[in-house]
């Protein structure tokens, strides 16, 4: 008896611990990356973590922020947590932990100037050919030591027409990433992405309500679903919704105007979103793509935007520099 009991308790101790670790855990960013870090994390609902522990690299103690938790859309049973760090020191390394949980984490903020380059990934439509892939193609990624990564739409291929939303989809997919993309160094590399039409119910001319994964999942670029990230004074993103939740034109292209206006003094600045205005296998005339020619493009020419990063279409495309559909 006392043999089956000692047995027990063994198991018990190990389940408790298998609970605390994290389904998935991951990065992103609000606000400059040089001075803040947004964690958010999955886990089950009965569990009672309400805020990480986080420290400098050369730190002794650690410091406490507590976390705003919900729960995940069609009852899957997970709540996510996110908390947003703030007044970090650039060009460092943070080591952060989940209350009660013994596994540490670390990530390395933004630097403030640009003494050398630094390097970032970007993609997009990453699920299509199943997770073993995605997580292959991460690991490759992550071997480069990247600072961030942007992924562009079309990211889990969790919603259709059909069929709705699938929760079990999504939560794999997001598995996938907190579990591959971590540096060789060990860092974890936050995430920056765009809605795409195979993340929202209805694919095109939706409201956010009809994305109720891709809003719950990523605190960045949150609501309305398109948003602007500064880095310092030396690089401006513009995460955009190419009418998958947002028109394009009104308020998302007025928003847009007054955002490439006031960064003039920035500079790179780079547009990320999910329908190309340059396609490569699709006609200039298709919708949203037109659309986008006739209100985006004007604005990405006028004020001198230095690249946009395009997806959609599934092929590796780069082009000269163009203005008005010319080589410039």
């Amino acid at each position: 008896m006392r043999f089956i009991l000692h047995v027990a308790l063994i198991f018990a101790s190990l389940s408790s611990s298998l609970l605390a670790e994290p389904f998935a855990i991951y990065l992103t960013w609000q606000r400059d990356p040089t001075t803040t870090m947004t964690i958010q994390w999955i886990n089950k609902e009965n569990s009672k973590h309400s805020h990480i522990e986080y420290k400098e690299e050369s730190a002794t103690e650690w410091k406490h922020c507590h976390c705003k938790t919900k729960e995940l859309p069609h009852d899957t049973g997970y709540n996510i947590h996110v908390t947003e760090l703030k007044n970090l020191q650039p060009k460092t390394t943070y080591y952060f932990r989940i209350r009660d949980e013994e596994k540490i984490y670390h990530f390395r903020t933004m630097p403030k100037e640009l003494a050398k380059p630094v390097s970032f990934v970007v993609g997009g439509d990453t699920n299509h050919e199943g997770v073993i892939l995605f997580k292959d193609t991460n690991r490759v990624a992550a071997a480069t030591e990247p600072y961030f990564a942007i992924l562009g739409g079309d990211l889990a291929y969790a919603c259709s027409k059909k069929n709705g939303e699938k929760s079990e989809e999504w939560l794999e997919w997001i598995q996938a990433y907190s579990e591959s993309m971590i540096t060789p160094k060990g860092y974890l590399i936050p995430l920056l992405v765009t809605i795409g039409n195979h993340d929202v119910v209805g694919s095109f001319g939706k409201s956010p309500k009809n994305a109720q994964f891709f809003y719950s999942l990523f605190a960045m670029p949150g609501l309305p679903g398109y948003n602007s990230l500064r880095f310092s004074n030396y690089l401006s993103l513009y995460l955009l919704d190419t009418s998958h939740t947002n028109p394009i034109k009104g308020e998302q292209t007025d928003w847009l105007k007054q955002e490439l206006k006031k960064d003039s003094h920035m500079k790179t600045r780079f547009a990320v979103y999910h329908v190309p205005a340059y396609p490569s296998r699709r006609k200039l005339t298709s919708k949203p793509t037109a659309t986008i020619h006739k209100h985006w493009v004007p604005l990405f020419e006028d004020y001198c935007l230095h690249a946009a990063f395009e997806n959609h279409d599934h092929n590796y495309k780069r082009t000269y520099p163009l203005r008005k559909g010319k080589i410039h």
